[in-house]
């Protein structure tokens, strides 16, 4: 007796990201958004937010223009601010 074989791959969930379990907008191109970075300055925590025109983003980066330059943001230093 033999089985037949489907060919379909098992597929696993990709783990989440750091900015998943935060409700985001949904993103369109050339849609104003603000970021938000977070860092340690002596012994105090500050933060700085920027408001940039959003590309595109992907596992990583955030993809904008700032200025009217185009830029590349750490997706694990910057998030989404509302």
């Amino acid at each position: 007796m033999s089985t037949q074989r489907t060919g379909a791959r098992r597929t696993f969930p990709e783990p989440p990201r750091q900015d998943d379990f935060v409700a985001v907008p949904y993103l369109r191109q050339g849609q104003l958004i603000s970021l938000i970075h977070w860092s340690l300055v002596a012994g105090e925590w500050k933060y700085t937010t920027i408001l940039a025109e959003y590309l595109h983003r992907d596992e990583s980066s955030w993809y904008l223009v700032i200025k009217g330059n185009r830029a590349r943001l750490d997706r694990s230093e910057w998030a989404i601010f509302n």
